[in-house]
């Protein structure tokens, strides 16, 4: 073993070590950006999971419009209330109220929905809505095949035994990301209502009755017991669909209490049961009660 040729070579890479860490070293003091601190502070408030709710890259991006003024302290949608309180006493701004949201599954059918073919392809609902559509007879029903649950940073839904996707609002920003990701999202199946939005219909359809009921058991049928008993005027169909104005709604549960098709269900973070426990029982969910009406 040649020693001296071990050295030489240990030496070279030394030095060339040496060279290396200087040029960086150099390079670091040269090209360093100095951060705000406040920028720091700020981006440990947010929740940190670069969801892209807000419309920005990255929790860092948003910190960084924060301090330069160029965002509002209630700029993170996912963060809440809680969030944007935090960092407006660190800026020394004024406390902006946030508008939050939750998201709901405009959809009851998973396994009372009828099948228009037999899918075997990649289990993706995207994937399965390039084929004629759907596998769904019902054009605007859940396809069930979870891309909203993949695409949920914050672990806010699971698919259930019914093949339909459950909203823990206790877990859900209303980041809207789910909305995005779903491939019938832009025509309602997955939308963001007020976290507090007491009632949800679980029902997208807008085709005529008969074929949505061909298509579903659990489809509205349009028959307007919902709207004639709501002692709110908060509920009316509308293209043979029921809607709700929940700026009127009282959370009152007439709607569901009556509803044939049980495809109206208690929601909502001000709902009288737990989150989860409303989610397809309609009338029969656990603890259901109509409240009292009386009028003063």
């Amino acid at each position: 073993m040649d020693l001296m040729l071990i050295l030489k070579a240990v030496l070279t890479l030394s030095a060339l070590g040496l060279i290396t860490s200087a040029v960086l070293s150099t390079a670091a003091r040269r090209f360093y950006v100095e951060v705000d601190p406040r920028v720091e502070a700020v981006a440990a408030i947010l929740p940190g999971s670069n969801c892209g709710a807000c419309g920005n890259p990255s929790c860092f991006a948003v910190a960084e419009g924060i301090v330069e003024g160029t965002l509002p302290v209630n700029a993170c949608v996912a963060g809440g209330q809680s969030c944007a309180d935090s960092i407006a006493v660190l800026m020394g701004a004024e406390a902006c109220a946030v508008a939050s949201a939750v998201s709901v599954r405009a959809c009851g059918g998973g396994n009372k929905a009828e099948r228009a073919y037999e899918y075997g392809g990649v289990q993706s609902c995207a994937a399965v809505a390039r084929l004629a559509g759907g596998s769904l007879v019902c054009t605007a029903g859940c396809l069930g095949y979870g891309d909203c649950v993949e695409a949920c940073p914050f672990d806010a839904i699971a698919m259930d035994e019914r093949g339909l996707p459950v909203i823990d609002l206790d877990a859900c920003t209303g980041c809207g990301i789910c909305v995005h990701n779903c491939p019938r999202g832009g025509v309602g199946l997955l939308s963001l209502v007020p976290e507090n939005a007491p009632v949800a219909v679980r029902c997208n359809a807008h085709d005529k009755i008969k074929d949505r009921k061909a298509a579903c058991s659990a489809c509205c049928i349009a028959c307007k017991k919902c709207e004639r008993a709501c002692p709110a005027d908060a509920i009316h169909v509308i293209d043979a669909l029921a809607v709700i104005d929940y700026e009127k709604c009282t959370a009152c549960g007439t709607c569901v209490s009556v509803c044939p098709q049980n495809c109206i269900d208690i929601h909502g973070r001000a709902a009288s049961i737990p989150p989860r426990a409303g989610d397809g029982y309609g009338k029969n969910a656990p603890g259901f009660a109509v409240q009292d009406q009386a009028t003063e």
